[in-house]
């Protein structure tokens, strides 16, 4: 896991979101903006927008400001908050492996095994890379899982349905209505395995659901936290089924979905045919109809974003921990086969496990190396640490057209740097110009002296 995230993410750099998910938990543990109202800038996304940034619901920002109250303003608080989550979930899907294999003491002991799958499929290294909200909602949804599986299995049924509902709730106030799909569960599992009946599925998918109906319900009843999730609900997550749509089919996250998990799916196969070629016979047989299973429940979290033609790959990432999972079932009695073969052979076993240790070393030695270089959008953070050597913080600088103010990672990364929000529709002391536009500053303003590449920043004479 750390060789794909860690070097990225000491380095400077995020992609949008992520940046603009951080200066919003910057500023609510800076006291700026509420839990039912956090505040992303001066003009949030715009007009209407001022009363908050309401794109999301509001929980993913208040944990992580929560470690911004902790840890200070350095930019690699976010980054161990990512890397925490990353970690967390690694548990999670290893706990979930241990329970599904509680009584094949072999093939438990394999937890690593989803998680390698797991963190190779490469939009969910990416976003592990940087600041997503569905790295946290993908936490919730695991733990969900986890307690859903158990009460499937006939353990504790109320009080592990019941848990589950409660994660859903956390997952669905991180990042909406994506966050609901592990309701599917239990119906899924009884028609799969037909081991539990279909009133015991109903019942663990009922109390799964009364528990977020219920919160909801009660949030519904004050002002401030109904005002917050009517916004989002009716004015930007239902809405969006019909918006403008930024893919031509709605198959797009189907297609994309085969490419992601692609690299996976080469492994299984190649680990397959190598099995097949040295004809070792396995001390496990493969069970199809769990490893179908979890494919199910990946496609669950993954498909119903087929309603909409918004799509982008990383809205998927919380469903991804189910396709490694499945995937690994397919595989885990051969490769519980070779590690069983290498064990016999001490050398062997000397050398894989002194190699990891070297690349671990490597790791965190080439990571070290990273610390002070910029991973993405080089020239614009450059503009923007010069802006913000002059510009006060928590002040609102001039831009003269709207396609300036559009820029969304230049505002991103002045807020969370900064705190320097942009607006073109109002008169301040301070003005920034896009070289690569016709605009001009007023007459009584005059450039102020910067080392910029893209950006001039002017100042009103007094």
């Amino acid at each position: 896991m750390t060789i794909l995230t860690l070097p990225l993410l000491i380095q400077d750099g995020m992609f949008m979101d992520a940046v603009i998910y951080s200066g919003i938990s910057h500023n609510l543990s800076q006291g700026i903006g509420s839990f039912w109202f956090p505040q992303f800038s001066a003009r949030n996304l715009a007009i209407g927008g001022v009363n908050g940034f309401l794109e999301q619901p509001p929980l993913g920002y208040w944990i992580q400001s929560l470690f911004f109250k902790i840890f200070g303003s350095s930019m690699y608080v976010e980054r161990f908050y990512t890397f925490l989550t990353m970690c967390i979930s690694a548990v999670l899907i290893n706990s979930l492996w241990r329970n599904i294999y509680k009584t094949n003491k072999e093939i438990k002991h394999l937890g690593w095994l989803p998680i390698v799958l797991w963190i190779t499929i490469p939009v969910c290294f990416w976003s592990f890379s940087n600041n997503m909200l569905e790295n946290t909602m993908g936490i919730f949804i695991l733990a969900a899982v986890l307690f859903c599986y158990k009460a499937c299995v006939g353990n504790a049924v109320l009080i592990n349905s019941v848990l589950a509902g409660v994660f859903l709730f956390f997952a669905s106030l991180t990042k909406g209505i994506p966050g609901l799909f592990p309701l599917a569960i239990p119906l899924l599992y009884w028609i799969i395995f037909k081991n539990i009946s279909f009133i015991t599925s109903i019942k663990s998918t009922a109390f799964m659901l009364l528990c977020p109906v219920v919160i909801y319900f009660v949030l519904f009843l004050y002002p401030e936290s109904r005002e917050s999730l009517s916004q989002y609900l009716f004015k930007r997550a239902l809405q969006r089924i019909d918006a403008a749509p930024n893919v031509g089919s709605h198959f797009y996250i189907l297609f994309r979905l085969i490419s992601e998990l692609l690299p996976a799916i080469i492994i299984i196969a190649v680990i397959k045919t190598i099995n097949y070629f040295k004809k070792t016979k396995t001390n496990h047989s493969v069970d199809f109809k769990l490893s179908a299973f979890f494919i199910m429940v990946g496609l669950c979290g993954a498909l119903p974003l087929m309603l909409t033609r918004v799509q982008k790959g990383f809205y998927f990432v919380q469903a991804l921990p189910f396709f490694a999972i499945g995937f690994a079932v397919l595989i885990a009695p051969v490769i519980n086969n070779w590690i069983n073969s290498l064990s016999q052979k001490r050398k062997s076993l000397q050398i894989f496990f002194y190699s990891n240790i070297i690349v671990i070393i490597l790791v965190f030695v080439y990571s070290f190396l990273q610390i002070g270089k910029t991973g993405r959008n080089q020239e614009l953070l450059q503009d923007v640490y010069a802006v913000g050597k002059i510009v006060p913080h928590h002040t609102t600088i001039s831009v003269p057209d709207f396609d300036t103010w559009n820029q969304w990672d230049l505002q991103a990364y002045l807020i969370r740097y900064f705190n320097i929000s942009l607006d073109d529709k109002t008169d301040n002391v301070y003005m920034l110009v896009d070289k690569n536009t016709s605009s001009n500053p007023p007459v009584d303003h005059e450039q102020v002296p910067i080392k910029t590449k893209r950006f001039i920043l002017f100042k009103k004479m007094i």
